[in-house]
């Protein structure tokens, strides 16, 4: 529960980051002392730069959620091992419990 709101925390960091980087941007580029058409090429050279980070950030996003599939998923298997083991020695406790009850009863 902890990693997904980890998980969530950071999505909302990462779409935060991006907006604020965008109109810092676009706003930086629109109040800047030049002329359409160097203001045009700046705002296409940061969308390209804002389009690389973006996609570097995504695939490190992909990597960590992915690492935490395979951890959650370890600790399920683990989880559920560990459960199987309990279950057979509670019943081979209750199958001997029950011989010992029966022997009990055959003796009085």
């Amino acid at each position: 529960m902890a990693e997904r709101e980890q998980g969530g925390a950071f999505g909302a960091f990462l779409a935060g980051f991006l907006t604020g980087a965008l109109v810092g941007a676009v706003a930086a580029l629109l109040f800047a002392p030049r002329s359409g058409e160097e203001t045009r090429r700046l705002l296409q050279e940061r969308g390209i730069e804002l389009k690389t980070h973006a996609e570097e950030l995504t695939t490190q996003a992909r990597s960590q959620a992915e690492a935490a599939l395979m951890e959650a998923r370890r600790r399920a298997e683990e989880a559920a091992a560990e459960a199987r083991r309990r279950a057979e020695e509670l019943r081979k406790w209750l199958e001997e419990s029950r011989a010992r009850f029966e022997q009990m009863m055959a003796q009085r």
